[in-house]
């Protein structure tokens, strides 16, 4: 039931007034104005944020900024409900504040081929911003243990002599500013030449990345549907959404949060159906084991927990549906291929030593008994080391993702073979590494997969559309 309008805005007023009031510490709270709509500024030591009340629809966007990266940390807005809401996020919001200002150390990494020169080449600039007063922290490792370490620092600076080596570390890290120190300030060891070169980086924020563009479909299906896909990488929850209609997209939006939550889910519906109330269907792409509905995801706190029925109570009025995210970007592959008619899809996300597989076979996606099909983990295959140790290393995570697309390749045989792990940015290393376990004949196309996000709301769009026109057919 919607909150009566006249009330919404009272409660609005209510919020921001109390957010004012509360003990924030050492965090200055600023008053401010977002074109005519009232905001707070938030101030803290690593983190800048912010909240805006938007006037025309009691909408409240909240956003935390980190300072010395200008990483988005913390990013939602959601349609006043109740205040007990409000007030839990505001405590989140909250909470994040405080986590960025305890990691306000800049910290960068040197690396060359054994570690060695940029070892050293660290120990002076930690002795030249301990002589200015920087809070800055350089390291060092060989390059082959790159992989593992470079996500936990805020810039990359590599030797001259593994510059060539500057595009496949960006295709790892494509989050994070990585550098090639010119040869000049790397041969003299110049530490103000360094410090005035990430200085100057930091500053401009990090490059967007290209995304890659899907091409343009025309799909005769006129009603909307918002899809929602659900992406974890190594800090953050992404939760990506949009309202397709006729495969055009209406509306785009993101929300940043550490951990999944089904409000969340929720909050988006009703800040979507604000715009496009018409919405008859909505559709969710996420990680897990996904059975009628129902989620299992144990690492987010999800045990077979009744997902699509929690949102059906809140909106009884919308169709939902619930699928695995691997299926959902496999049925998004599969749509644009003209000349095949099984694509297989393989993720390992940063952090997991298994990943998952979703796959498509005459259009339709292979689930299995309880949905367990594409559930890699429990293949017992035989790897060199624990995949945990593997999937760190390039070279060793390169053995994961041979080993499992081989295992799709000997069980399902598809015409196409599709794969998304930073860890592994060169698909000629990949199929040589296959080959070590399949003869190169039996080995289809190969092909990286860069933009997660379009894949996964377009390929649950196009599930969401096969299911409301299979239950018509049934009917």
């Amino acid at each position: 039931m919607f909150m009566d309008e006249f009330l919404r805005e009272v409660y609005v007023a209510i919020f921001a007034k109390w957010m004012q009031l509360q003990d924030h510490g050492d965090i200055k709270v600023m008053q401010d104005k977002v074109g005519e709509n009232n905001a707070l500024n938030f101030d803290a030591a690593g983190a800048k944020g912010q909240v805006v009340f938007h006037q025309d629809n009691a909408i409240i966007e909240f956003s935390i900024t980190n300072k010395k990266n200008q990483n988005i940390e913390f990013y939602l807005h959601f349609q006043m409900q109740t205040l007990k809401h409000a007030v839990g996020i505001y405590y989140e919001f909250m909470d994040i504040m405080h986590h960025v200002d305890d990691h306000k150390t800049v910290r960068v990494l040197l690396s060359c081929s054994s570690g060695l020169t940029t070892s050293f080449f660290a120990q002076e600039l930690n002795k030249g911003v301990q002589t200015l007063n920087l809070d800055y922290e350089f390291s060092a490792v060989a390059y082959n243990e790159l992989a593992d370490t470079g996500m936990d620092y805020d810039m990359i600076l590599l030797a001259p002599q593994i510059g060539y080596q500057l595009a496949r570390v960006r295709s790892i890290f494509h989050r994070i500013p990585v550098l090639t120190l010119p040869s000049a300030i790397f041969a003299k060891y110049d530490v103000g030449s360094t410090i005035d070169l990430i200085k100057e980086t930091l500053t401009q924020g990090k490059p967007e990345k290209k995304e890659e563009a899907l091409p343009t479909l025309s799909i005769d299906y006129d009603k909307k549907i918002l899809a929602i896909g659900i992406l974890k990488n190594y800090r953050h929850t992404h939760i990506h959404y949009r309202v397709y209609q006729n495969a055009e997209v209406l509306l785009n939006g993101e929300r940043i949060h550490d951990q999944l939550d089904l409000r969340d889910l929720n909050d988006i519906i009703d800040y979507v159906l604000l715009e496009h109330p018409d919405i008859h269907y909505v559709g969710i792409a996420a990680p897990g084991i996904i059975h009628y509905g129902f989620m299992t995801n144990e690492t987010e706190g999800f045990n077979y927990t009744d997902v699509a029925g929690y949102l059906k109570n809140k909106h009884p009025e919308l169709g939902f549906s619930l699928d695995n995210d691997v299926n959902a970007v496999a049925a998004g592959l599969n749509v644009l291929q003209d000349d095949c008619d099984s694509v297989s899809f393989y993720f390992l996300p940063r952090g997991h030593n298994r990943g998952g597989a979703g796959t498509i076979f005459h259009d339709r996606v292979i689930k299995g008994y309880m949905n367990i099909a594409g559930e890699m983990q429990y293949l017992p295959l035989a790897y060199s080391d624990q995949p945990t140790q593997l999937a760190r290393y390039e070279e060793g995570a390169k053995e994961v993702v041979a080993k499992n697309l081989v295992a799709l390749i000997a069980t399902i045989g598809p015409q196409l073979l599709t794969y998304y792990c930073s860890n592994v940015p060169s698909v000629d290393e990949l199929v040589e590494e296959m080959e070590k376990y399949i003869p190169k004949k039996y080995i289809p196309p190969v092909r990286k997969i860069e933009n997660l996000k379009e894949f996964i709301l377009f390929g649950e769009m196009i599930m969401c559309i096969n299911r409301i026109r299979d239950c018509k057919e049934n009917m």
